[in-house]
Parts: C-alpha cells; structure tokens; sequence
C-alpha cells in the first residue's frame, strides 16, 4: 500500500481502532459532532470495573490546540452506566476514562478515543494531530495519561498521522508546528533539520503570528535544534513584538531568581505592575514551573525575616500559587511554632487564612498544575496536598481549646491518602474522643495499631477502653502488640535481620545534659542504642516519641542504655532549648553533648567519627552497639510512625541479646 493509500485508510483505521474499544464503550452518534450533545455509555461487564460502583467517568478534549479536562455525570442504566455531554463547537478529539475503587480502564490498546466532526461530517482540523499526540512516548507530560503503554505507537506512525494532518487541513500547519516537528526529530527523520528550519521560517513571517506560535519557533531552535543562540534572538524579536508578554515575563522571572534580595524585592515590585498575577495565571511555561513559585516564596520569606512578623501575607495570599500556600503553612506556621520562631497568638489568624486560601483552590483550577485535573479530580489533589495545613490548623486550634472547629478541619481530608500518617490518625482520635465520638475515636485508633501507626496517645485511648473492658491493664500490651498485623510484622522484621552489620564502634566521652560524663568504653558488656539528633531537626523531634517509648520498655533493663546525642548544634542557648523540648514532651532522656571537632571547629566530633566508620550523612540516625563494642545496626531517616519506630529498635536489641 502506497502512502497516498495509507492516508486516505487513515480514517477507516480509526474506526477500527475504536470499535475495538467500544465494545465497553458507545458514542451516539458513533461520530460524535462539535457543538453538539453525545451520549456517552460504558459497559463494565467485559473489563477491569466488572462489578464495581458507582463508577466515574473523565474526558480530555483536544481544543484550541490544548487539552482540557471535565467530569462525566454517569448514571445508572440496566445497560450500564450514560451520561450525556455537550461538546463545545471547537473540540476536535475527545478521549475518555472510567474510575471505580481506585481502578482507571483506559481503554486498553484501542483506547475510548474519538475524533470529532463538524455539521458537515468533515473530521475536525487537528483532530489527526491529536490522536497521535496522545500516543506517543515523547509528548509525555504535555498530554494527559488518558491511555495504557499498550497503546503507544512508534515515532514513524506518529509521523504518519502528521502528514494526515497536513494534507487534509492545511491549515494546522502553524498550530501543531512544535509538536509535529518534535515528532519528526525524533523519529530521526534524515532531513529532520531542513525541515524544522523550513517552520520556524514559515511561523516566523506570518504577519498575525501570535506571541504562542514565535515561542514554540524559539523552542524549535533550543530543544529541537540545540541553537541558543538564534533561540535567545528569537525571543527578543518576541519581547519586541509583545513586551509584555509571556516571553518576557518568563526573562523578568529568571532574573528575579538569579538576583540578589535587595534586587529582588525591586524587581519584585515592577515585575508585579507591568504582568499582573492575576493574568498570567494559567500560564506554563518551564521558567514559570521552575523558577515562579521559587521566586514568589523567596520575596515572601524575605521580608518575614526582615520585619519579623507575617504581615506581608496579606498582600500575597490572594493570587499565591497553591504550592506556595501549602508552603507557607508549613515553614511560616507549623516549622515556626515548632522552634518558638512565633506565638501561637500571632500564628492562629494567618493559619486561618491560609487553609482558607488553599481550601478555596478545590473549587479554581487557574493553576498551570490543573489543566490535566477534571473539577472533582482537582478538588481531591488540592485536598490531599492540604493535608499537612489543615491538619497544623487543626492542632493550633487543639491547643486553643477549640475541638469543635479543629475537627471539621480534620474531616475535609480525613479520606485523603497523605491523612494515614500516625500523627493525622493520633489527632483525629484525639479530636473525635473530645467531641464525644467515642466509637469512631476507637475505630481510628484501632486502625492506627493495626497498620503499626500509633503514638502515646493512641495508646492512651486503647488503653483507656482496655481498662473499661477488663477492670484494670493487665494483659493491655500483649492485647496491643496482638492488634498488629501479624504478616507485616514478620516482613519488617526480615528486612532488619538483613540490615544487620558488624563494625567497630568508635570511642567517646561526652558530657552528659543532666550533669557528669557518659563513657561509651565503660559500657562493654551492655547494649548500647544511639541516637544523633539536633533541636533544630524537625523529623530527629518528631521520631522523639516512639524512641521515649523504646526507652519506657527498657527503663527496667540494666543492660540497656540510651544516649541521645544533641550535635551539630549552633545556637548559643541550645542547652536551654533541648531542657525546654524534654521538658514540653515530658520526655525522659539521657542527653550527651556533641564536642567540638578539631577539624570542623563545629559541635559534631562524636557523629563525624560514625559518619566515616558508617559512611552516612544526615540525621535523624540511630545506632545500636552490642555488647562487644560492636555496632551491629543503623537507621537513618524517621518513617513517621512511633510504634513502629519502638518496634524497630526492640527488635534489634532482642536479637542482640539471644546472641549474648
């Protein structure tokens, strides 16, 4: 079959291909036409939701030359599940997906893929385009994951469906210009290069080219062809053409993020009167994802540490991207509560506004992350990344005495994936057993123990109706440590014998908080477990508890000790400040003191000699030495959860003692 042949079977292939697919999924009318309505119905008997409701539904149309994204209203029918949907008169292909339980069928290799017609019957312009695009590997990123990798094609089809493009509606020409020719370089195409050079100069001299057309002309010359410097002419004949224009808003960012803080917060200023924020929100640009929302935070935080308050929020909220608003909660709110760097009074209003702010994101997608998102999807990916913001809200207004109001914020995110963490699970329980939700309290903490998730105060509640159950506690931690899934148990448990080691400890004698020196040489004959940590790190405070409670359960056990050594510390009065953190937690602790390092000069000798021997960097870490001076374990990092935490380290040390 000859190439004119295969281009004019390119629409019976099509159909083909969609038939395939339709045996789950129907269209009526079979081509569906812009402007009108389609009734969408999806039959599940045949494929991967068999049996699963209430199913939902999304589609990506392809229009004016991008994707979009929008909800499939899906009804019950003795058929399976329809829903009617008006397409907009200038979509030109629309591809759609199903959802139950947290399965997606895409489709398989024919995909539910449609290209769309006009009242005439012709097939939409860029509808060819489109259906390539969505296929192939390298369009990655720039289309929505609407379909399977079964469905991929290779570079030489994709080429194909652009010269069907093309010869059909010519006039694609410009608007697919970036895409098609990306396709044909990479295709390795001989002439690949004449023929990208041909576009650029046919989008360069059109007379009503638009500031999107010149930029992908700019980006054909960088990416495609690997020229910056006719890239970087190009962009100038852009910003001369339309100075206030994306293009030269994308420099004005970059020179922001380069510049130095008194620089910045000038060109702040202009940068924000000649391109307002607000219209140039939808913009996606790569300077804009990798330069603004540093930028924004950087002028932020800038003028928080120059005027010691968070006034300059006010001013920035409103049109803040929502990263940079889940950001400012956490370093400006919940990491500056947690190092006394602000009051709780000063703190609460502008906790407030921020969860506002970002709640306010799940019903508004001008943000350049949304666009592959349909509205109910999007509202679910904001909610999940408020995660940590409405659950730091949540505790301030815990410790305000208002558990009321801090439980409504807990339940807008309480079935989000990133709210299964022990510390979400231990303040919700907290905050249902103070509204007198005692069953539900229960049931979160039962579930915490059972994925190995509890704190102390999970305990706390276990232990509370243990007591009410059985008249006292005797039994509670062989019922506790029985509530635990016995099978991951046993994996973890595995992978910590395969993680043992054996390397000689190296010596130290460090002051001790409480007063005296601490000799690691007069502990031969003990295990010995070691904790690096510092005032300053948030994950060595928060691993904290679940090492209080490896101490609690060895408190008894003279063969045992633990030393908690505080290094790498730099404030003058961090003796204070570690006193005030014990004392706050009511933990229980033996603190040594890291010396001074005759090579740093900085308070970190003990963990620089274990960073060599054990070639590790960072902190949270924990070492455990057996009786022989021998260390024979070593965790870095801190998982987030207390009890497994405990677990861990009681694990290790009982192993340790069976091998005397």
């Amino acid at each position: 079959m000859n190439k004119l042949k295969m281009a004019l079977a390119a629409p019976l292939i099509l159909l083909a291909s969609v038939a395939g697919a339709q045996q789950a999924t129907k269209f009526f009318p079979e081509r569906p036409i812009a402007g009108d309505s389609v009734t969408i119905s999806y039959n599940p008997e045949h494929t991967m939701l068999k049996g699963l409701a209430p199913v939902s539904g999304v589609v990506w149309l392809y229009r004016h030359n991008n994707w979009e994204t929008h909800d499939l209203d899906l009804q019950m029918t003795d058929t399976g599940w329809v829903a009617k949907y008006l397409l907009p008169d200038s979509a030109a292909f629309m591809v759609a997906n199903f959802m139950a339980n947290g399965i997606t069928d895409k489709g398989g290799k024919p995909t539910y893929a449609v290209l769309l017609s006009d009242r005439n019957g012709r097939q939409m312009p860029t509808s060819y385009a489109a259906w390539a695009f969505l296929r192939l590997a390298i369009m990655e990123g720039t289309v929505p994951h609407a379909v399977e990798d079964s469905a991929r094609i290779a570079d030489d089809v994709g080429v194909f469906w652009m010269n069907n493009e093309l010869k059909y509606y010519p006039g694609s020409r410009r608007h697919i210009m970036y895409g098609a020719m990306s396709v044909l370089k990479h295709s390795g195409a001989p002439r690949a290069n004449t023929v990208i050079l041909r576009e650029i100069d046919f989008i360069s001299k059109l007379p009503d080219a638009t500031e999107a057309e010149l930029m992908n002309a700019s980006k054909a010359y960088r990416n495609l062809l690997g020229d910056a410097h006719k890239a970087d002419s190009m962009d100038q004949v852009i910003i001369n053409r339309f100075p206030n224009g994306i293009t030269a808003r994308d420099k004005m960012i970059y020179k922001m993020f380069r510049a130095g803080e008194n620089e910045r917060l000038s060109l702040w200023n202009t940068f924000v009167q000649q391109f307002p924020l607000q219209k140039f929100m939808d913009v996606d640009t790569e300077t804009d994802a990798m330069y603004y929302e540093k930028v924004y935070r950087g002028v932020v935080y800038q003028q928080v540490m120059r005027s010691k308050n968070l006034e300059i929020l006010d001013q920035m909220m409103d049109l803040a991207p929502l990263i940079c608003l889940t950001e400012f909660h956490r370093l400006l709110i919940v990491n500056a509560l947690a190092h006394d760097q602000i009051k709780l009074a000063e703190a609460f209003p502008y906790s407030k506004k921020l969860v506002e702010h970002i709640e306010a994101y799940t019903t508004n997608k001008h943000d350049s992350n949304s666009r592959f998102y349909s509205p109910r999807q999007w509202k679910q990916y904001v909610l999940n990344l408020a995660v940590p913001a409405f659950m730091g809200h949540a505790f301030i207004l815990h410790q305000q005495g208002d558990d009321k109001t801090a439980l409504v914020w807990m339940e807008k995110v309480k079935d989000q994936p990133y709210a299964k963490t022990a510390d979400f699970m231990s303040l919700y329980a907290v905050l249902l057993d103070n509204n007198g939700r005692q069953p539900e309290a229960l049931q979160v903490a039962e579930n915490a123990a059972g994925s190995n998730k509890a704190t102390p105060e999970i305990i706390a509640l276990l232990k509370k109706q243990y007591i009410k159950e059985h008249g006292n506690e005797n039994g509670f931690e062989a019922h506790f440590q029985g509530m635990k899934n016995a099978e991951q148990l046993s994996a973890e448990q595995e992978a910590l014998r395969a993680e043992l080691i054996r390397k000689e400890a190296p010596a130290f004698k460090l002051e001790q908080l409480s007063g005296g020196m601490a000799d690691l040489n007069k502990q031969k004959g003990k295990i010995v477990v070691i904790d690096f940590w510092a005032t300053w790190c948030g994950p060595c405070k928060e691993a904290m508890a679940g090492m209080q409670m490896a101490v609690n359960k060895y408190s008894q056990d003279k063969n045992v000790d633990f030393y908690f050594i505080a290094t790498q510390e730099s404030r003058p009065d961090y003796r204070e400040q570690i006193k005030k953190f014990l004392q706050t937690k009511n933990f229980h602790m033996n603190v040594l003191l890291d010396a001074k390092s005759p090579s740093s000069g900085h308070l970190d000798d003990t963990y620089n000699k274990y960073t060599k021997t054990l070639q590790f960097s960072g902190i949270p870490a924990k070492v455990i030495i057996d009786r022989h001076g021998m260390i024979r374990w070593l965790g870095t990092g801190y998982k987030g959860s207390p009890s497994a935490l405990a677990d861990e380290i009681s694990y290790i040390i009982e192993l340790l003692k069976k091998e005397g």
